[in-house]
């Protein structure tokens, strides 16, 4: 579905711009395939060597409540997380567009620790139930499997993954979020060709 214009734009000077982690490794990644992890956001603390981001806050109370949504030319998280091909761009105050606008699906196991299986274009994700984390987040490993090898992220709070291609290059990337509510820690890694 096309982006729908939205006039009501965030104020240019109220914002945190945070860059890419390209070719991100680290012990919790296991990558045998041909394809590269970028960690795009990380404000876990202690994981992917991140800590807690309090410039970062959002609305809510349920952090996996909230949408993803294509918004100008990228993708939008919780009306204030703009993720562009660039960088990733934290604007104070929401961005004003209808929850049910330009949705794009996450999958998770939703807490159901059901271990679920995905299918995508180019192979397939398991979120895997490993561990309580804390009353609001468990631990899940994450295997993501192509023709030329397996990814395995390990640990990561509340998987959810989705694709989209967000350099516009015709070629849909793969995304997983990690967060956990109580503490509005979140997680973004992208895998791509």
């Amino acid at each position: 579905m096309a982006d729908q214009s939205i006039s009501n734009q965030p104020q240019v000077d109220s914002f945190h711009t945070f860059e890419y982690q390209i070719d991100f490794v680290d012990k919790n990644i296991i990558n045998k395939s041909d394809r590269n992890v970028d960690l795009l956001f990380n404000g876990i603390d202690n994981y992917f060597g991140g800590k807690e981001n309090s410039t970062v806050r959002f609305r809510t109370e349920c952090m996996g409540c909230l949408s993803i949504q294509a918004y100008q030319g990228g993708l939008l998280f919780g009306k204030r997380l703009f993720i562009t091909a660039d960088n990733i761009k934290y604007y104070n105050n929401n961005i004003d567009i209808p929850d049910s606008i330009n949705r794009v699906n996450l999958f998770s196991d939703g807490r159901e620790r059901t271990n679920p299986k995905f299918n995508f274009k180019d192979g397939n994700v398991n979120i895997k139930y490993i561990g309580i984390s804390c009353n609001d987040a468990d631990f899940n490993r994450v295997r993501l499997t192509f023709p030329s090898g397996d990814i395995i992220i390990d640990s990561l709070i509340n998987a959810s993954f989705f694709e989209y291609d967000l350099d516009a290059d015709g070629q849909k990337e793969q995304y997983l979020l990690g967060l956990r509510n109580c503490s509005q820690e979140l997680a973004i890694l992208r895998i791509r060709k």
